[in-house]
């Protein structure tokens, strides 16, 4: 748990962007879904601009009533809203090799979110989520927690699928691995307002417990979330080139045996006597004042 630090860079000194996962390269040999999720036709920035809606609709209700799965809904949120930023009709240059794909694939990891959200009241959750959403309803967590079990449940249970459902390679058989790797520069960017709006909002531990001018804790939950990445990468990999339904569906199981192992690791501090502490600073805060990263968002 001592990397589960407050994830954003103080003003005294930057997180570095360490591009250490570029020189790792992908596996060949992967071929292409034979059975590729249904595309957001076309793959444009509108696609984005409708899971930022999404998201937010799904928020409002958690924020208002200080519910603890807030902190990761609000965290998923300004990150997809960062995402949307580095897109071309923003930034005005090509950032992604693959828009297209990029897009289809921010589409489809937030569909698994959404999933599990509503696979959650029916009692039919992956283990990862339903630890994180059991955690948060029993109130023993603290924000920190909450924000890490969502990462764990969200990145190395949910983005392997949906990288295998999106395609690793193109048409022409060339790794998607650049335009995945380059998606660690936005979470380097995102990683302040985010602290800035849960350290406001959910918990003021988000901020006390970095004292050191230094970003040696933020640093090294960027690096846990990066090396999250990367095997979410790898184990994509594997359910690609898994030749039958029984060799993936072995592969899918030690995904989730590993995303739940990783929950139970991070949930197992009990912070009960916490709670209402907790609970209370929230209620102090303003619950009509939108996050900074929402007001130009479609139809916020």
């Amino acid at each position: 748990m001592a990397l589960a630090a407050p994830v954003a860079a103080r003003a005294d000194l930057p997180i570095l962007a360490i591009p250490w996962t570029r020189a790792l390269p992908p596996r060949p040999g992967v071929p292409a879904p034979a059975h590729p999720a249904a595309p957001c036709s076309p793959a444009a920035p509108s696609c984005v601009d409708a899971v930022v809606s999404r998201m937010i609709r799904a928020w409002r209700p958690l924020d208002q009533a200080c519910d603890h799965r807030a902190v990761f809904a609000l965290t998923y949120l300004i990150t997809t809203q960062g995402f949307r930023r580095y897109l071309s009709d923003v930034r005005g240059s090509q950032f992604f090799a693959d828009e297209p794909w990029i897009i289809e694939l921010d589409r489809t990891f937030a569909d698994l979110y959404f999933s599990a959200v509503s696979r959650y009241r029916t009692g039919t959750a992956p283990p990862a989520w339903r630890i994180a959403f059991d955690a948060a309803g029993s109130g023993r967590t603290n924000g920190v927690q909450d924000l890490f079990l969502g990462m764990n449940a969200h990145i190395q249970r949910d983005l392997p699928v949906a990288l295998a459902a999106a395609g690793l390679v193109d048409g022409r058989g060339v790794s998607h691995k650049g335009d995945h790797d380059r998606v660690n520069a936005i979470l380097t960017a995102v990683l302040d307002p985010i602290e800035a709006e849960l350290v406001r909002r959910y918990d003021p531990l988000f901020g006390t417990a970095d004292v050191s001018p230094i970003p040696a804790d933020e640093q090294a939950a960027l690096e846990m979330l990066k090396a999250w990445r990367e095997g979410a990468w790898r184990n994509a990999e594997r359910l690609a080139l898994a030749r039958t339904r029984a060799a993936r569906a072995r592969v899918m199981a030690q995904i989730e045996a590993a995303s739940q192992a990783w929950a139970l690791l991070i949930q197992a501090p009990d912070f009960s006597w916490y709670r209402a502490s907790r609970d209370a600073y929230c209620r102090r805060n303003d619950r009509n004042r939108p996050p900074g990263g929402t007001r130009n968002a479609n139809s916020a």
